[in-house]
């Protein structure tokens, strides 16, 4: 990829190309087997991203920096949904939705930063929420509310009331979080429109048996434990919670 370095509208060209591609695969009539092994294809160019994107970040280019960042989570967004597409086929429902969320909030910050055309961007969240609605049933959440006693900014790592970076911008290839490390728990409510959709209710009772939502299916359910790569979210002591 050196030749990038150079003129880096060569490889958003490529990225532009191979998303289509990997795009065209994410149907649920499409074999497993090959979604599979384009999940493994996204996998592998994106090792080499995070190699280009170590390079620049040493360079000091922040602009190069933040497209790479831009360009690996695009696919990271795409291996997210064709991941979801086999859960499904492979009856695992909680999985799919975990994969789902994590599709929309990676493609999120991308939308938020990304300084080129992505050949993804045309109508991708759109078709993501679409999934949401065609593909899962009505889903309720959990949301936290609370005081903030203790947290840090994720790039510099001091105190994110004193420091001068905004959470969600983009920083020499790195997104800012705000990494909560204490926090005084004020009430959990049931919400339909959820911070996190990680947070849903998993089960119902009925007739005093306990059916799970996605599957309706009697006993207890696993609950998702997806997490975007390097954030934390929401756990069940609140004691590491990434905004």
């Amino acid at each position: 990829m050196k030749i990038f370095l150079e003129n880096p509208n060569l490889l958003i060209k490529e990225f532009n190309e191979m998303a289509a591609i990997s795009q065209g695969k994410a149907f649920i009539t499409v074999g497993i087997e090959i979604q599979k092994q384009e999940i493994e294809t996204i996998k592998n160019y994106r090792t080499e991203l995070i190699k280009l994107k170590k390079d620049f970040v040493t360079r000091k280019l922040e602009n190069e920096a933040n497209l790479i960042y831009c360009i690996d989570n695009s696919l990271l967004a795409i291996q997210f949904e064709l991941q979801m597409l086999v859960n499904i086929k492979e009856d695992k429902m909680s999985e799919a939705w975990g994969n789902l969320v994590n599709a929309q909030v990676t493609y999120g910050t991308v939308i938020k930063n990304y300084p080129f055309e992505l050949q993804s961007e045309n109508g991708y969240i759109e078709r993501l929420e679409s999934y949401e609605k065609l593909l899962f049933p009505n889903l309720y959440f959990q949301s936290v509310g609370g005081i903030i006693k203790k947290s840090h900014c994720s790039i510099c790592e001091q105190n994110y009331n004193k420091c001068d970076h905004v959470k969600g911008k983009l920083y020499n290839g790195e997104i800012c979080c705000r990494i909560i490390t204490e926090m005084d728990l004020e009430e959990v409510s049931l919400v339909e429109n959820p911070a996190n959709k990680h947070c849903r209710v998993l089960t119902i009772e009925q007739n005093g048996k306990k059916i799970d939502i996605l599957t309706l299916r009697e006993g207890s359910t696993t609950a998702n434990n997806s997490k975007l790569p390097g954030k934390s979210g929401f756990s069940a002591s609140l004691t590491e919670i990434c905004f």
